[in-house]
């Protein structure tokens, strides 16, 4: 029996490797996804869903503006997603206020303040007494400032990676589920396909977007640097009127979602593929996220989860083509991975297709 064959193989169903192959699909492509346990499983649904680039920069480099461009994409991207499969992936543009705490030094977020305002981004600098009585009336009395940006929101990682797999299908893209691939098929220096459990795929172009696993075949000719980092999530329930807004401080997150519920992120440990969730990580959230908004004592625990992240040595991701002809990555998206999911969808499909490719050469993985 001929192998299967297809214009683009997408290795990966998480929400980068949906959102890729249901943008190829709609530039005309066949595309498949094989995915080694159900889309959105891993990283892609344990995420808290904050879509917060001004918050985590700490200077303005090449992620910074790609991470702005994908934020920027966010709310087209899911009108089309609810349009065409009906689910709500609980898109909000809720803000975030990033708070410090008495004798915590102010100056790395004065300058964040100042970089961002002169590069035209939305951001003010609050001190406590100046803060909305819905936030600050909340917050502990040590929090004596604090920076807001009110262009940041969130969204349900998990309806978002549902509607994705939903677009990809709706579009024609045969995903596969449950099939783990073993390697890639290279022939004379290029790479025409995969080996899998139920046999060989051949495609024109294969994509590495397997999340944590990126780094699966150890036999290619060169080295993917994309290894897991566990991170955990502990979600209570407020007794009282829920947040508004994302709130954070330099140990933990606080993200409210509408039925009043509020997830408190997130731990980065380099512990292998332990998806574990341990004692001292819920103690440590729970404590910092208290020391944030007081009121938490009294809120009910619901649950706690881990998942493991893609991470690379620089914290960027690894994006575009490499030395082997036929092989392109869009992986290694660290704490990333849901805001930049639009962006990498189209920066990649730019490359396959006849898009003009834009310059990734920050993110290549020649730079390693």
């Amino acid at each position: 029996m001929s192998p299967e064959r297809t214009d683009v193989l997408v290795v990966g169903g998480g929400l980068i490797g949906c959102a890729l192959a249901a943008e190829l699909a709609a530039r005309g492509r066949a595309v498949s996804v094989i995915e080694r346990a159900e889309p959105g499983a891993e990283a892609s649904g344990a995420a808290a869903g904050m879509l917060a680039p001004q918050a985590e920069a700490r200077a303005h480099d090449a992620l910074f503006d790609l991470a702005l461009e994908s934020r920027g994409l966010y709310p087209a991207w899911v009108r089309t997603l609810e349009e065409e499969t009906g689910i709500d992936v609980g898109y909000r543009r809720t803000g975030l206020l990033h708070c410090v705490f008495a004798g915590s030094p102010a100056g790395r977020l004065a300058a964040q303040v100042t970089w961002q305002r002169a590069a035209g981004l939305a951001v003010a600098e609050r001190r406590a007494e100046e803060l909305p009585e819905e936030v600050g009336g909340r917050l502990s009395p040590e929090v004596t400032g604090a920076a807001f940006f009110p262009e940041e929101g969130m969204v349900d990682p998990r309806r978002l990676t549902r509607a994705a797999w939903l677009l990809a299908q709706r579009r024609g893209v045969r995903v596969r589920t449950g099939v783990a691939v073993l390697g890639f098929r290279i022939e004379g220096g290029a790479c025409r396909g995969v080996e899998t459990e139920t046999g060989t795929i051949l495609a024109d172009s294969i994509v590495d977007a397997a999340g944590a696993w990126a780094a699966f075949d150890p036999s290619l000719p060169l080295s993917v640097p994309v290894e897991p980092v566990r991170g955990q999530i502990v979600e209570l329930r407020l007794r009282e009127r829920p947040l508004e807004t994302i709130v954070s401080c330099d140990d933990v997150y606080l993200v409210p979602r509408p039925d009043g519920t509020v997830l408190l992120g997130s731990t980065v440990e380099h512990v292998g593929f332990r998806k574990e969730v341990t004692a001292e990580a819920v103690e440590r959230l729970i404590a910092g996220a208290v020391r944030l908004v007081p009121a938490l004592r009294s809120a009910r625990f619901v649950t706690a989860w881990s998942g493991l992240r893609p991470g690379t040595p620089d914290g960027l991701p690894v994006l575009g083509g490499c030395g082997v002809p036929g092989l392109f990555f869009a992986a290694g998206h660290f704490r990333n991975g849901i805001l930049l999911a639009p962006v990498t969808a189209l920066a990649v499909a730019d490359l396959l297709t006849e898009g003009a490719p834009r310059d990734l050469s920050p993110f290549s993985i020649e730079r390693f």
